[in-house]
């Protein structure tokens, strides 16, 4: 047994971490100095001073991975995404990536160019405006109707989206025949758009291209689905799995895999109101694989592609902008989505499974959206129109809704209210019907076979300045009120700061992109942050022509489209219905609706 006394160690518990490499090799020096036995570890080079190396690098790479997996193995308090998407595979979840921006279009066709029959444009074909593309990301057919004039192609007018960017196609892959293999997208820094990613297997045994359909997981898949499983690994690309014979049909050997995947130019893809009408040029898309695959996957009844000529001769013209693209799913996001996933099981059935499955796969046109029974709908919806003796049938998006897309037994629907994002250059203030389309389609084959997706469109509740004249509410006269700030007697601030720091204050409250249906409007948070401004003593809401005032700040609320039937004074805090949306009437000049007073 050792007799030599052990020394004594003056460090924390956590002290470990704060030790590099470096810093741990001149540690262990210095103690094998203090004790005065051994002199090599001073010389590089020495074998002493290579084990000291040795052991310090080490515990440095045992220290980083400690560091790194320490804080990150639970769900609830991982950051890292490559962490967190380990983490959600127990789950089965698969992380969603970018989304490019989406396109809602118009388009006539030239007389005498086409006869009077059906077309089809083939996928992939696209539309340059100013050298950015925007893609068909399926084959759109429609019917030429006999005319000697300028025909409007209903068909596929406000009903279809182009994607913005442009198809590629990924190398060739000739299949091992393994059991669920993999076929990764080897390229990196090039955004591809999540959701439009398509395979194409050539069988080896029929000579014939075949499309396989993308599913969650295998596990409900038969041995002979054509099915694959998409998923981003954790250097963000993309991995394409197929099936092992049991679940899903195992690739043979010699079978050859062709993949192709939307590449989106990004921010600088957004445009603008009317640009497909100013400079757009269609092209159709073609090269020698995808002529084939095309012949083997496309229905004879399908086969009439418009022709180069013919493709220019459709104008195309779009009234509102693109939307804005939506960044890969980061780890909040991921820790957010995937239990509702997982207790879904990749089916809607609850209010909060249709409401996570609009918020997760239409992130890069919706803002928020809420979900509500055919009870709710008559109980909540038509009722508020009924409260403020309206008929619904007279506001137009409560009957085109019905039209286009109830049927005739309604008490099976359940209803979508969806905020858009506000495209480029535009106040959109309701989903396009091709928006509508595109959602109403895609949760097919996902929702409950007795269930029947139809629309509502939020109310909007503008908000501003205003006071009372008595019980009356003048929604006319709102450009005469302001809000006043009084300065603090001995404050050294200029008025003009105060005042710009205040609408900076409201603009940030009333930030569109924050808003959302139900929202609680925090009247005494909104009064507190004006109050701390340095500088301002007290807050008044006045009226330029009549002198009126309200100590303190006071709103008029109202609904736009019926400002006489429903409008209200707003000083405390108020809860909005949930299909409601608040925003501030002429945000962008309230700079001229503020003034300091000098007392």
């Amino acid at each position: 047994m050792a007799t030599e006394p052990t020394y004594e160690f003056p460090l924390q518990t956590n002290s470990y971490a704060a030790f590099d490499a470096i810093s741990l090799r001149n540690l262990i020096i210095q103690r094998l100095n203090d004790q005065g036995i051994l002199t090599d570890q001073n010389y590089i080079g020495s074998n002493i001073a290579s084990i000291i190396d040795i052991i310090s690098f080490s515990f440095n790479t045992l220290i980083y991975y400690l560091n790194k997996t320490s804080t990150e193995s639970m769900f609830t308090e991982a950051q890292l995404y490559e962490n967190i998407s380990r983490i959600v595979k127990l789950l089965d979840y698969k992380p969603i990536g970018y989304q490019t921006s989406t396109l809602s279009f118009q388009c006539t066709a030239v007389a005498g160019i086409f006869e009077s029959r059906a077309y089809t444009i083939p996928r992939y074909s696209y539309i340059t405006v100013g050298g950015i593309p925007f893609s068909f990301n399926e084959d759109i057919t429609f019917t030429v109707p006999y005319s000697n004039r300028v025909i409007a192609l209903d068909d596929i007018s406000n009903r279809k989206l182009l994607f913005q960017g442009m198809f590629r196609e990924a190398p060739l892959y000739t299949a091992a025949g393994d059991a669920s293999e993999v076929v990764t997208i080897a390229v990196s820094n090039v955004l591809i758009d999540h959701f439009n990613i398509d395979v194409y297997v050539y069988e080896k045994k029929t000579s014939t291209w075949v499309q396989y359909k993308n599913v969650p997981n295998f596990y409900s898949e038969q041995s002979y689905s054509r099915t694959f499983e998409k998923k981003i690994n954790s250097n963000f690309l993309y991995e394409i799995v197929f099936g092992d014979g049991i679940n899903g049909r195992k690739l043979e050997a010699g079978d050859i895999v062709s993949v192709y995947f939307l590449q989106s130019s990004g921010e600088q893809g957004i445009i603008g109101p009317g640009a497909l009408r100013l400079n757009s040029v269609p092209i159709l898309y073609y090269n020698r694989t995808y002529a084939n695959i095309l012949n083997d996957v496309i229905p004879e009844t399908q086969q009439n592609s418009v022709t180069p000529s013919q493709f220019r001769n459709i104008i195309f013209n779009n009234v509102v902008g693109s939307t804005t693209p939506k960044d890969i799913e980061d780890a909040d996001s991921i820790r957010r989505n995937a239990p509702y996933v997982f207790k879904s099981q990749y089916r809607l059935v609850t209010q909060s499974d249709y409401e996570s499955y609009i918020k997760t796969n239409f992130a890069h046109f919706i803002t928020d959206v809420k979900v509500f029974t055919n009870w709710d709908y008559t109980g909540k919806y038509l009722k508020y129109f009924h409260d403020i003796n309206v008929n619904p049938g007279g506001f137009k998006q409560v009957l085109f809704n019905q039209i286009q897309y109830a049927d005739s037994c309604n008490f099976n629907n359940i209803y979508v209210c969806a905020v858009p994002k506000v495209s480029k250059g535009s106040s959109l203030k309701y989903l396009l019907p091709a928006q509508k389309e595109t959602i109403a389609s895609n949760m097919q084959s996902v929702k409950m076979l007795t269930t029947e997706v139809s629309f509502m469109d939020p109310i909007f509740k503008a908000i501003s300045f205003g006071i009372k004249n008595g019980d009356a509410i003048n929604i006319d006269a709102v450009d005469y009120f302001q809000l006043q700030l009084f300065k603090t007697i001995n404050s050294n601030r200029s008025p003009n700061s105060i005042k710009q720091e205040a609408a900076a204050v409201i603009r940030e409250f009333f930030n569109p992109t924050k808003m959302t249906l139900g929202i609680v409007f925090d009247y005494s948070a909104l009064t507190n942050q004006l109050l701390s401004i340095n500088g301002v003593d007290q807050l008044r809401t006045s009226r330029s022509d009549t002198e009126e005032y309200f100590n303190g700040l006071s709103f008029f609320m109202w609904n736009p489209s019926y400002p006489d039937l429903d409008k209200q004074t707003i000083v405390n805090n108020i809860t909005l219905k949930e299909f409601e949306l608040l925003y501030f009437n002429n945000l962008s000049t309230i700079d001229s609706r503020i003034t300091v007073v000098e007392q």
